[in-house]
Formats: structure tokens, sequence, C-alpha cells
């Protein structure tokens, strides 16, 4: 006894010294991590801005055990906008993160906010990894992962809660590149894991399909000379395991959004098409000089093939050729950087078809590409530093410069993200023109009861993009909301003879101006476009509640209660529940025999 005792004795201090070996040895990466939690700190301190109202606070699919398996079958704005969604994003690694923070520290902002910390520090710490093996060099790994730590460009992504997707696929696709240059040459089974982490980046977010054609040749070069036969096998096999996640997303994806449609886009494919370059290059200049950065931005939409366009498109293949050939000349990774750079922002120019203008380019979207950035850093830091003394000195200097420089302008862009009001007035600052920005202020005056300053900031929207349909509305939503009826009637009615207007702005327009004419009293007018409304779309959320509000002013509550419960069927909206059941209860004690102005009013449809 007394032998093993001292046996033990001996063996138990190694464990604690290992440990603290391990912690030295890795002081580098540890100390940037701390940098980056630290200048991320003031996060801690803002609340939930704008989709965190309705992906957390109000998602309950997120908040129950039971609605656990509908996250990994459905579209990320299911609860929310259920069938009609035009929302075509599914994420169900993103829906299950929120699920668990949602279950570890409930709706505290700054457990969320502490979340996004954490995993920009462990995409610190992975960049670092990612440098060091691609450079050998630590000084250089350390200059490309700072830099990573504090980029302003970031603000958007770590600070805005519901933006974590990004943080996400990017620590996925980072993984699924540093299983391949684990070891050489690379197995079956890392290769499985890489294609593993792969799936995963796109199933936190689509733009993870961006690291396709760099996994690829990355995995290309590093099975080298073990693959017998020609280049054309040794492609398939690294390209193999890819494909088959690519191809097992599209079916789960499939089997999860076969009901959703993609809706009306904002713009057509030309526009996106010829305002690429310019929304390329605004991309890249906010990603090298992250100045004047705003939660969103205002951008030319180029309508055709312009001299602009022309020159936009040739600089970025010319920049694009040049880049390419000092990286092969160097003999170095620097192609991974430019790779890494331009691909994830691709997805992004996707963006200008969906979003309305003030709210098509966004900072988040150069998370991924700021660690090609690093990478590139890192490669230009390590040829500096191999030159001197002299040059150390120099590379040291001009580093920590641009370090303190990035850290305090990310540290003074947090405030932007306290609120929404913040969030909002942000926007305007750096983009006075920006009518989304004046529009989505108007509705949190609006939520507030703020009617003066909700329909100065709409009629403010409507000056700056009087053809934006969709802004309209919304100003038509505060003239309801203020009961200015007559004011709202001839917006509307100017709304829906636009020729041009899509489907889905028509049915809100038509179905808006339903509600106006019944306050008015014009119930046989707002019959005709209800009626005009079920008719092309019998299924319209809020359609079978104005109809149920109308019946109750004509006193036939036996059909108004009817139209209620039709309402409930297709929303679930227990308003409208709550509403049959009263009706009910009204019409087992005595029939209708006239009018009924106890009505519910609902504000239009935004």
């Amino acid at each position: 006894m007394g032998k093993a005792s001292t046996s033990r004795a001996q063996r138990a201090p190694v464990h604690p010294r290992r440990f603290v070996e391990r912690l030295f040895a890795n002081r580098l990466p540890l100390a940037i991590c701390v940098l980056a939690g630290t200048v991320f700190a003031r996060s801690l301190f803002c609340g939930f801005v704008r989709d965190d109202h309705a992906q957390i606070v109000q998602n309950s699919e997120v908040q129950s055990w039971e609605a656990l398996p509908r996250l990994l079958v459905s579209h990320l704005w299911n609860q929310q906008t259920g069938e009609g969604a035009h929302h075509l994003f599914y994420r169900p690694l993103f829906s299950l993160w929120m699920f668990a923070l949602y279950t570890l520290g409930g709706l505290e902002p700054w457990f969320w906010h502490l979340g996004n910390v954490l995993l920009h520090g462990f995409a610190t710490w992975l960049v670092f990894r990612l440098c060091l093996r691609l450079t050998g060099s630590e000084a250089g790994a350390a200059i490309g992962a700072a830099l990573f730590a504090v980029h302003p460009i970031h603000v958007d992504a770590v600070t805005w809660v519901s933006a974590s997707s990004e943080i996400l696929f990017t620590i996925c696709a980072i993984g699924a590149i540093l299983v391949l240059l684990d070891e050489q040459p690379v197995s079956t089974t890392r290769l499985c894991l890489s294609a593993a982490l792969f799936a995963a980046s796109i199933l936190s977010k689509e733009t993870g399909f961006a690291f396709l054609p760099i996994l690829i040749g990355v995995a290309w070069l590093r099975l080298g000379d073990s693959v017998n036969g020609s280049a054309m096998q040794r492609l398939w096999r690294a390209g193999f395991p890819y494909l088959t996640a690519c191809l097992i997303y599209i079916v789960a994806r499939g089997a999860a959004m076969y009901r959703v449609r993609t809706g009306d886009g904002e713009r057509s494919w030309a526009e996106v098409f010829y305002s690429s370059p310019s929304i390329l290059w605004f991309y890249l200049k906010k990603l090298i000089l992250p100045l004047g950065l705003s939660p969103s931005y205002m951008n030319t939409v180029t309508t055709g093939p312009t001299i602009r366009f022309w020159c936009g498109l040739l600089g970025i293949l010319l920049g694009l050729a040049f880049a390419l050939w000092i990286a092969v000349g160097s003999r170095s990774w620097a192609w991974l950087g430019v790779a890494w750079v331009v691909l994830p922002i691709l997805p992004a120019l996707y963006v200008l078809r969906l979003y309305p203008a003030g709210d098509m380019t966004s900072d988040r979207y150069l998370y991924a590409s700021s660690v090609g950035l690093s990478i590139l850093a890192a490669i230009a830091g390590r040829q500096l530093w191999l030159r001197g003394i002299q040059s150390r000195r120099i590379v040291l200097g001009l580093a920590a410069t641009l370090v303190v420089f990035f850290a305090g302008l990310t540290f003074a862009q947090q405030k932007y993200y306290q609120d929404d009001f913040a969030y909002y007035n942000r926007a305007i600052q750096v983009n006075p023109r920006n009518a989304t920005a004046y529009s989505a202020l108007g509705d949190l005056y609006l939520d507030e009861g703020n009617l003066d300053l909700a329909l100065q900031n709409h009629r403010k929207a409507h000056e700056l993009a009087p053809e934006d349909a969709r802004l309209t509305l919304l100003l038509a939503r505060a003239l309801f909301a203020e009961k200015r009826f007559g004011e709202a009637e001839a917006v509307l009615n100017g709304v829906v003879q636009d020729p041009q207007l899509p489907m889905k702005r028509r049915v809100s327009a038509l179905l808006s101006l339903a509600n106006v004419e019944i306050e008015l009293r014009k119930l046989e007018s707002a019959q005709a476009l209800l009626d005009q409304i079920e008719k092309d779309q019998p299924d319209t959320p809020e359609l079978h509640w104005a109809k149920g509000i109308l019946f109750q002013r004509e006193g036939l509550l036996l059909q108004a209660q009817a139209e209620y419960e039709h309402e409930y069927r297709i929303t679930g909206d227990p308003a409208a529940r709550r509403q049959a059941m009263l009706l009910a209860q009204k019409n087992s004690r005595t029939p209708a025999t006239g009018p009924n102005e106890a009505t519910p009013s609902k504000p239009l449809l935004p």
C-alpha cells in the first residue's frame, strides 16, 4: 500500500505540469483569442436588434424541446411566415445553435452575445492554426490571426446575434481545410472528415457552398502522388466526398422545403448581373479599408451594360489575374488567400435580388472573406520576418499600429448595436438617403405608440423612394394607425393601379385598402376587394380576419365567426380563435339583428 501511494504521489504532478506546458506552448494564440474577446466585450451590453426579435424572442421553434425535430425539417423562417414564405434559407445547424443558447441562457441578451464572442474567439484560434499550417511561421500566423481578431468588418457578424450563422459556417469551413493540411498524404478518413465539416458549413449557412472549389483544389494538391492514375482520377477522388455532401444537402433541403415558394425578387437577374462588379468592388474596399461602417448601405443598381459595368468587370478580372500570377510565382499558398477573399463574396451578390435598396449589402457577408485577408497578411508577414532584424522591427511596428487602430474602430462601432434605434440611426448617419432605414425607424416609433415620429419617418422614406411599393405600403400602415383613413386610401389607390406591381405586393395593397374601406364605412367596396383576393389567393393570411370584421360591421355574426375560424385554421392566430369563441357565445345567447360596432381592428399588412 505504501509503495502504491508513493507511486501515485509521484505521478500526480505530471498531468498539471503537462497542462501548464501545453498552455505555455499555446500562449501566443491564446493571447490573441483573449484580445478578440476583450475588443468585443462591449457587445455584452447590447440588446437584441432587428431579426433577433423574430428569430429569438418571438420564435417558439427554438424555445421548446417539443419543436426541436422541426428545426431539422423546416426552413429558417418557418415559425413566422409559414408556407407563403419567400425566405429560402435552410440552416438547421444555425437553428440548433439558437436552441442550445436559449436552453442554457433563456432570453438574456448578454448570454447570446457571449455566445457570439466565444464563437469569434474560437474562429480566431482556428485562423491562427490555419495560418501557421500554411506558412510554418508563428510570427506570420500571429499577424494574420491578430488582424482577424480585431478587424472592424466583424462587428456586424459578432455583435448582431442573428448573424452568428456567418461565424458558424466559417468555423466549419476552416476546420474542413485544416483537416486536409494535417498530414501528408491525405487519408480517406481525413478526406471524409473534411467533407463532413463542409456539410456542417452549408447546413449552417448556404454560403458554405463557396468553399467547394477551394476544398477540392486543396484536396487535389494534398493527395499528391498517393493516387495512381491520371490527374482526372485524382481530381475525382478529391471531389467525390464533397460532391456527395452537396447531394445529401440538396436532398435534405428539398425534403424540408418543398412547400416553400420562391416569391418575387426585388430586382431582376439582369440587374443583379450588371450591378455585381460595382458591389464586388464595394465589398473589397470595405474589407481592406473598413471606415464608415454601417449595418447596411445604399448602393447603385445598374440596369444595363454601362461603361461603369465594363470598367468594373475588367478591373476585377485584371486584379484577379495579377493576384493569382503573384500567388503562383511565389510558390506559396497565396492563391488560397485570394480565393478565400473572393469566393465567399459571390453568394452575397444573390442578396441583390432578394433585399430592397438600403439593405442589400452588409458587413457580415465579409466575415468569411476576412480569413483570406488574414492568410495573405500571414504570408506577407512571414516573408518580411525572414529578412532580418530591421525588417522584423518594421513588421512589428506596422502590425501593432494596425491592430491598435482596428481594435479602436471595432470597440467604437459596437455602440450602434445597443438597440434598434441606434442601429437604424447609424444606417441613416452613414447613408442619409437610406429610405429603408427611415421606414424601419418609423416602424419602431409606431410600435412604441409615437405616431408623430412614426409618420414623419415613413413620409421621409416615401419621399426618398416614391417608386418603392413596399415603403408606400408601410406609409399607408402608419396613416392607418393614426386614423388618417382618407390619406391612406389615396396612397393605396395609387399603389394598386401600378401594372408592374408584383403579385405579393398587390395582394398586400388590396387587403390594406379593404381594411381602410371598412373603416371609412365603404363596405361594398371592401367586399369587392376581399372577394377579388379570395378568388386569386384564398389562403392569404389576414384575409379572413378582414372578412370577419366586415361581416361584424354588417351584423352577420355567424358568417363573421366562420371567417375567424377559417383564419385560425390558416395562420394559427390565437386572436382569431378568441374572436371566434366570443362570437360563438354571442350567437348562442341572441341572434344578430343589426350591425355590430364592437369590431376588433388590426394594422395594415407591412
